[in-house]
């Protein structure tokens, strides 16, 4: 049986009257791609506001590799082994797409502010290491040929890409991908596909929340289903496309509605 990376166990969170999540488990495993599914409003970025640090659940526990990160700070978390991308993105628009991605790996680096600040030996080691992971990550990424073009000057296509390979070059053991196909056509949804395979089989766990259905169900190990804050089914692909009562509450729908 696979190792579980990412738990979710009975989380509750209730922002004023209203309850965003109500007791929500879910897990992610070695090897695994996982999905999230759900209609608008359901709750699925506020699982990854919380299992990332942004929020404070009322009650629950949020477990990676083993060990509660509850009350941690966003970047504690993702050095105990979690990235993330947003909805929206959030490059560094006046940097490289390699410094971008040097930047995240440069965090993970020990030689401190004063060695930073100062240009010590361990701190131009560090930095040449980091340099030398982003070109890496962007040749994994396909995007090696951007490396020394602005990231606000990226298409749109591009830049989710990139802070792909940003979240990546901070070693997660669970990489968060929250909608990462907005915006894209066809094609570009069929290259994501392939992009998050490679991860994958490069030994990442995956999470991602999406509505193209069609991406999920050709790319997804397992996919638990939110509604109003509950989780209502989880399954395979196949398991996920014959209930019924994921069919009434989301695959019934129009996508653009979802």
């Amino acid at each position: 049986m696979s190792k579980k990376l990412l738990e979710v166990q009975d989380v509750l969170v209730n922002f004023g009257g209203v309850t965003a999540l109500n007791k929500v488990n879910l897990h992610v495993s070695e090897g695994e791609i996982a999905a999230l599914i759900g209609p608008n409003g359901a709750g699925k970025t506020t699982v990854f506001n919380i299992v990332t640090g942004y929020y404070t659940p009322t009650s629950g526990r949020v477990i990676v590799d083993g060990e509660s990160v509850l009350g941690l700070r966003p970047y504690q978390i993702a050095r105990k082994g979690l990235g993330r991308t947003f909805q929206n993105i959030r490059l560094f628009g006046d940097m490289t797409a390699a410094e971008n991605v040097a930047t995240a790996a440069d965090s993970l680096n020990k030689s401190g502010l004063v060695g930073s600040l100062f240009g010590g030996p361990r701190s131009r080691r560090d930095e040449a290491a980091s340099m030398e992971k982003a070109h890496e990550l962007l040749r994994f990424i396909g995007l090696d040929h951007r490396a020394l073009q602005m990231a606000k000057n990226l298409p749109y296509g591009d830049q989710r890409r990139l802070e792909i390979a940003r979240a990546l070059a901070l070693n997660p053991k669970v990489l968060l991908l929250d909608e990462p196909a907005a915006g894209f056509n066809p094609q570009e949804k069929i290259e994501l596909g392939e992009l998050i395979r490679k991860i994958r089989d490069r030994g990442f766990a995956v999470l991602l929340i999406e509505h193209d259905m069609s991406l999920v169900m050709d790319i997804s190990d397992r996919v638990s289903v939110l509604d109003f804050g509950q989780k209502i089914a989880e399954g395979t692909p196949v398991e996920i496309q014959k209930n019924q009562r994921v069919i009434d509450a989301y695959l019934g729908v129009a996508e653009d509605a979802s």
